[in-house]
């Protein structure tokens, strides 16, 4: 099949078009992603204005009124909100944005207001949001209990907050904003396309057009043409083959032509023209060939002076030539024509010729007449031109490009190089024939160089060899020759053509690739794999030498974190600086290498002769290291501090190999980070034992998770009469032959094998089996689950609060999630999402010992959190340390201004529980009141009416 458009046009015409449908595909997806994250955000900011509003109006309608109106004030500035209202059970206004509609029917406020909707939403107890179709606005309404009236124990009435957003002017902006983007990224692509096109004409379509061109030229009998070797490799690979086509077909005619000049000499004697005359140099004879050549038949010819018939002209000036008959009747010896002699036919034909005349004698030696023979050397002269054009042109060819040519005769002796070659080594063809560019080869490559080139050359094979040649700068580059045997016409060895292409780069490419197989990209360090070789060698030797060595394993403490806030950037320029300072203060025999992360291990090979010695050494060198990397590290004028736990193993050791002594140094390190980090710990052998004890226990909490062998033990919470209103869930694990296991024992290596997520889910599970078991009794008792930060940073953690929900038909309200502080800092963003969807359903939020991470007050605002635990750590000396007192008050009073309850635990005295009441502390929880009890035995002496404050 034809393609009718030209290949220049073609590809750039299809890229453009590629180019065209990615471009609007790609700006409907982030204009439908904008749209998306746009209304998402605005849906999660308006369940949030409604949930906080709903929060504070129904803790403070009527005690903190002003307040109350300042948030819904604060709320109505978000430019997204059309209207904030404060709904009593009837719908009429309690407050609003615009004093003027306070007391009037939100119906007749807002026409599109649906009453029955807000009486589905306020007996569904939950938030509910609307949409219009293209879900650029929303409405969303939120349920609370109104304050309970002077002769009510509880409040049976609920009012709504109603909120109304409108993100028609958000999504303009964000589509202009999303096309503003895409702008430069379409100039750029249509640069890269005119870039394309403009290469495509360079190296398609030019040579194949000069391919085409010959084409033509042959095709109307121009058999000399020959197309230009250029393009890429299969464009030029074409035009050679066309060039021996070419050739191909020339020799052919050729071959034709002279098997017509032997049936002619058989046919007619004599293939040159032959004229004879008569002593007056009149045409006595002419044979079929003179005929031809000069357009005269004998018949007319005869008796004709030959002057008349054979007209010839010198080529050069164009001036008649002198016919050397006369010459010869005057002479009578043998002559010829000059060169350049042209016969001009009767018909107007010129043709090139070259004759001999010679006389005619009797029997006496009289000369009768004159011989001339002649023949046409036309093709002879246009061949000679041609094979000189064609050999300009092949000069030319080979003295353009990159490649550096060289020819070489019988005799082994380079004859001829090239300008390239002359331009790469800045020397003259004079000096670089023979032997001569042998000078400009590397020393260490010569012998090399003339062993491959004599044994091809005796084999006539083509060769390939790799050698140095210095360039006209003075260095030494890379080059690869390849030389192939030539051989002429006629299938004789005439000696070898060569050609060179500079492979610097290449051997640069290959050098680093090696490089980098045995070193850390980043730091240019040892990896681990040449480390381990090094560390092999050096046991080996050590073994050998009876000399003690030391390895060391070098971790940045803390470096997740730095990570974390800064980037991963400054993250790796941390990394090359602590690189540099491990490098700076060892030995040329020592070995530093980089593992991955931000792990590091040094080797220090044939320290001492004895242990004690090489550990003397090894805990000097430890000692610099640490000090070096506890200094600032400065980055781009700002200073960054780290650290780093080491552990120590020396060897040789009996029958230790390299992976036992890694292991070994491994187990010291992490005992330097149980020690409180930025410490250097030796190995020892009871330090396997711990391991291998901890492994073991790893293993049965893994099969106890498996089997869900726990129990789940219940702490009460008290009010300040004394009253239980609630409890915390604790986990305990029975151990069939440890017995019970201490949560400080097993949690922490739950966490670190992640089997937290498992028990943390099975947690939960109970929990709001028992909060359902409660809820069917009659009672409304709260019970707080602690959250791991690790279960928390699940993304299916939601759904799976969601699924345990409705399994177990808990009321989401009476759960209370405890979350540390730690959470709130490292996933700010994340953990703010997820706590805002769970605050949706109704689920409480406690900071776990709050006052010992790292509190913010804009964290404590901005997130839905319901109370406060203050840690024991604070309550354990109350009232008598005057330090903890001013904390605890402090915690107190800003508790007090959020509006968030406080639990204190680790109540043990009737000192602290007074003076905690004191303070306003309103919730209670330790041994001064309850144990922690064994849920089943919980529920029986707790979840009776009497001992039970109403909720």
């Amino acid at each position: 099949m034809r393609f009718p458009w030209s290949l220049k046009w073609a590809l750039p015409l299809a890229l453009a078009s590629l180019l065209l449908i990615f471009s609007s595909f790609a700006t409907w997806h982030s204009l439908s992603t904008r749209l998306t994250n746009l209304t998402q955000m605005a849906r999660q900011d308006a369940l949030d204005h409604v949930s906080h509003l709903a929060r504070m109006a129904e803790q403070g309608l009527q005690s903190s009124t002003a307040l109350v109106a300042s948030d819904l004030a604060q709320t109505s500035t978000d430019p997204r909100v059309l209207a904030v209202l404060i709904l009593d059970e009837q719908g009429r206004v309690l407050m609003a944005q615009r004093k003027g509609w306070v007391g009037s029917v939100a119906k007749s406020l807002l026409p599109d207001f649906d009453d029955g909707w807000r009486l589905q939403v306020i007996a569904g107890r939950l938030p509910q949001v609307r949409t219009d179709a293209d879900g650029l606005r929303l409405v969303v309404l939120q349920p609370f209990e109104l304050p309970a009236a002077s002769n009510e124990v509880r409040s049976s009435r609920w009012g709504s907050v109603f909120l109304e957003m409108d993100l028609d002017l958000a999504w303009q902006q964000a589509r202009y904003e999303t096309l503003l983007s895409r702008l430069p990224w379409l100039v750029l692509a249509l640069l890269v396309l005119l870039a394309v096109g403009l290469l495509l004409r360079r190296f398609v379509a030019l040579p194949l057009q000069a391919l085409a061109d010959a084409a033509g030229c042959l095709k109307q009998g121009q058999l000399s043409s020959r197309a230009a070797v250029q393009g890429p490799l299969e464009i030029a690979a074409l035009a050679r083959d066309f060039n021996d086509m070419a050739q191909a077909i020339e020799d052919a005619q050729k071959a034709l032509i002279t098997s017509e000049e032997r049936m002619s000499i058989t046919l007619h004697s004599i293939g040159d023209g032959l004229i004879a005359t008569d002593a007056r140099a009149r045409i006595t004879l002419m044979n079929p060939a003179a005929e031809r050549f000069t357009g005269w038949a004998l018949a007319e010819a005869r008796g004709l002076p030959i002057s008349d018939v054979f007209v010839i002209e010198s080529e050069i000036t164009g001036l008649p030539a002198d016919i050397p008959v006369k010459r010869v009747l005057t002479e009578g010896t043998v002559l010829g024509l000059a060169n350049h002699t042209v016969l001009i036919a009767r018909d107007g034909t010129r043709r090139d010729v070259a004759d001999s005349a010679a006389p005619i004698r009797n029997a006496r030696g009289v000369i009768e007449g004159v011989v001339l023979v002649f023949q046409d050397v036309t093709e002879q002269y246009r061949m000679r031109r041609a094979l000189a054009d064609s050999e300009h042109h092949y000069r030319t060819l080979a003295n353009t490009g990159q490649a550096l040519v060289w020819t070489a005769g019988l005799d082994k002796k380079c004859n001829y190089f090239n300008n390239v070659w002359l331009a790469f080594t800045g020397r003259t063809l004079a000096q670089e024939q023979g032997d001569g560019w042998a000078e400009g080869v590397h020393p260490d490559d010569l012998e090399h160089c003339f062993t491959t080139y004599v044994a091809a050359f005796e084999a006539r094979e083509p060769f390939a060899m790799e050698y140095r040649l210095r360039h006209a700068s003075g260095e030494y580059r890379w080059i690869m020759d390849q030389g192939s045997p030539r051989y002429d016409s006629q299938g004789r060895f005439l000696g070898y053509i060569g050609h060179c292409l500079d492979i610097s780069q290449i051997k640069q490419a290959e050098a680093q690739v090696a490089h980098l197989a045995y070193h850390d990209a980043l730091t240019g360090l040892p990896n681990r794999a040449l480390f381990q070789d090094r560390l092999t060698q050096a046991v080996a030797a050590a073994r050998r030498n009876q000399r003690v060595g030391a390895l060391m394993f070098v971790d940045l403490d803390h470096f997740k974190r730095l990570n974390d806030v800064y980037g991963h950037a400054l993250g790796d320029a941390v990394l090359e600086e602590v690189a540099g300072r491990l490098q700076f203060y060892l030995r040329q025999e020592d070995t530093v290498a980089r593992l991955g992360g931000d792990e590091f291990v040094v080797l220090l090979p044939a320290l001492a002769a004895e242990s004690d010695g090489a550990a003397t050494l090894a805990r000097a060198v430890a000692d610099k290291i640490r000090l070096a990397l506890e200094g600032p590290i400065l980055i781009n004028g700002t200073s960054y501090h780290t650290a780093a736990s080491m552990g120590v193993t020396l060897f040789p050791k009996h029958n230790e190999s390299v992976d036992d002594l890694m292991r070994e140094a491994d187990i010291a390190m992490y005992r330097s980070k149980e020690r409180g980090r930025n410490q250097i710990s030796f190995f020892q052998v009871d330090m396997q034992q711990t391991v291998t004890q901890r492994y073991a226990l790893e293993q049965e909490l893994r099969e106890a998770v498996a089997q869900q062998a726990f129990e789940l033990h219940l702490q009460s919470q008290v009010n300040a009469d004394g009253v239980v209103i609630g409890a915390e869930a604790l986990v305990r694990w029975r151990h069939p032959t440890r017995g019970l296991v201490a949560p400080a024992t097993f949690i922490p290596l739950a966490e670190e094998s992640r089997l937290i997520l498992p028990l943390g889910d099975w947690v939960l599970q109970q929990s709001c089996q028992v909060l359902a078991r409660l809820e069917a009794a009659g009672h409304s008792l709260h019970i707080a689950v602690n959250v791991s930060p690790l279960q928390f940073a699940q993304p299916n953690f939601v759904t799976r609060i969601r699924d345990i929900l409705k399994q177990t038909g808990a009321d989401p309200t009476h759960l209370t999630l405890e979350i540390t502080e730690g959470l709130l800092v490292e996933h700010m963003t994340e953990t703010m999402g997820r706590m805002a969807e769970l605050a949706a359903l109704g689920i409480r939020f406690s900071i776990d010992d709050f006052g010992t991470g790292y509190s913010s007050l804009s964290y404590l605002k901005r997130l839905p959190l319901y109370e406060l635990k203050i840690d024991k750590s604070f309550v354990q000396d109350l009232p008598e340390d005057p330090n903890d007192v001013a904390l605890v008050e402090t915690m107190l009073a800003m508790a007090q201004h959020l509006h968030l309850s406080v639990v204190a635990e680790g109540v043990e005295t009737a000192a602290q529980f007074e003076f905690l009441k004191s303070r306003g502390c309103n919730r209670f929880q330790g041994y001064h009141f309850h144990r922690p009890q064994e849920h089943h035995e919980w529920f029986e002496a707790f979840a009776k009416p009497s001992q039970l404050a109403p909720q």
